[in-house]
């Protein structure tokens, strides 16, 4: 039986995604309202589907989260972008590829889930076969409120200069930031604002309490250093990361990390220039931080990993995984957290038995893993793992000539974007 390393870690977190309120769109004579459109102008068809009154909205709430002038991918939040893409919107929503959200329904209730009902998926139909009028902007709804706030940016941290990736394929490079704290910080939020997303494949943000990271710094020519795996030096942690598909996130359930005052950051950035787009960057990190009047319950992140991968040529449906018994004489609150796995990957899960209990009960999982959709999602209710409990991480991978990334080769654990990983950062409390 593998054993699982625990570390204090952090990875980057979820898109503003509210369930839009139920819209009733008037659709029964599609055909002759698009004629009467195409005859009188977009004012004629203000009481059916038009852009202010019902198709901004109901994108405002499931999908511009990530699709924005500085998210990732195509802009939702304008309306001649979004005109263009009708067809495609219609659709990637009823293939349900779209809004994204990869979680399992069935293994544990999630916050802030997106999900389109029939009545959403209906407007954008018949917003499509209007001709997807823009109307009045003066019928546009008041804004609904939603359960997803983005994190504040109490602190912002940009790249020292701007830095051009060597080579044509990975390119891991760490930077050092101060952010000058004379006092403890405690962190709610995080949010990373790549510069140049054509070429940066993801962010972690690490510590450094004793200088190290200046020093390698010191050693390396031009901006920043070479590391892989890693800032290059053990005594440190994650305080925050991204990946692909993620914006930002808020902690839940009132929890905070800390980070010591005079701790110095490093953000290490993996450029992945494929297809060499070219270009320089100088992305930049921004934290939410708490009161120092707030009551926040501690918290911190550990990785649930199995690093002993060998994923043979031709295999379809290759499972990896690690089981491990929690006995350091404590309770963990499992929050929720972030999995991680390269384009081999297929799926990937966390599941939790008690000592009394025959069959493992699920508490995360990935059915259908996207590599371009990468979030921490967090439970609604937590999950105590109790002193005993054995804690299973499962990964699926697919190195088979059906995917478009396969190897033909043997395949094992690596930072690289052709190797892989098999890794969930939970988000943990002590205590429950």
């Amino acid at each position: 039986m593998k054993r699982a390393c625990v570390l204090g870690i952090l990875l980057g977190v979820a898109c503003d995604n509210t369930k839009a309120p139920d819209h009733t769109a008037s659709g029964d004579n599609l055909e002759s309202d698009a004629d009467a459109a195409q005859d009188s102008g977009d004012d004629a068809i203000d009481d059916g589907v038009t852009w202010h009154k019902d198709v901004s909205p109901l994108l405002e709430q499931n999908c511009t989260g990530c699709h924005n002038p500085q998210g990732i991918s195509f802009d939702l939040t304008s309306y001649p972008e979004t005109a263009l893409l009708a067809e495609a919107l219609v659709g990637a929503t009823e293939s349900g590829s779209m809004p994204p959200w990869p979680p399992s329904r069935e293994c544990r209730p999630l916050l802030h889930e997106r999900t389109l009902s029939e009545a959403d998926r209906q407007i954008l139909r018949d917003w499509s076969a209007r001709g997807t009028p823009e109307g009045d902007p003066a019928t546009a709804p008041a804004p609904a409120e939603s359960e997803f706030v983005p994190p504040d940016e109490d602190l912002t941290l940009t790249l020292p200069e701007p830095y051009t990736p060597i080579g044509a394929t990975d390119d891991y490079r760490c930077f050092v930031v101060d952010p000058q704290l004379t006092d403890t910080a405690r962190i709610t939020g995080f949010q990373v604002h790549p510069d140049n997303s054509a070429i940066v494949h993801h962010v972690l943000v690490y510590t450094d309490t004793e200088g190290i990271a200046a020093t390698l710094d010191e050693r390396d020519e031009g901006p920043g250093y070479t590391c892989f795996g890693g800032p290059g030096f053990n005594e440190t942690s994650v305080v925050g990361a991204w990946a692909p598909g993620s914006p930002g996130y808020r902690l839940p359930h009132n929890t905070a990390v800390s980070l010591e005052a005079g701790t110095a950051l490093v953000l290490q950035v993996h450029y992945s220039p494929a297809g060499d787009p070219g270009g320089s960057d100088q992305s930049s990190v921004s934290f939410d931080l708490a009161d120092a009047d707030e009551d926040r319950q501690s918290a911190f992140f550990v990785p649930f990993v199995d690093t002993r991968l060998e994923i043979p040529p031709g295999a379809e449906a290759h499972e990896e995984g690690v089981t491990f018994t929690l006995d350091y004489g404590i309770n963990l609150q499992f929050f929720g957290g972030g999995p991680h796995l390269h384009r081999l990957g297929s799926s990937i899960s966390v599941h939790l038995r008690k000592p009394d209990q025959e069959e493992f009960d699920c508490i995360m999982e990935i059915p259908r893993w996207d590599f371009n959709y990468q979030e921490i999602y967090f439970l609604k209710d937590p999950v105590v793992i109790e002193d005993g409990d054995e804690v299973s991480l499962r990964c699926v991978y697919d190195n088979s000539d059906t995917n478009p990334y396969s190897t033909g080769d043997y395949v094992y654990w690596g930072d690289a974007t052709n190797d892989e990983m098999c890794l969930i950062y939970a988000l943990a409390g002590l205590g429950g």
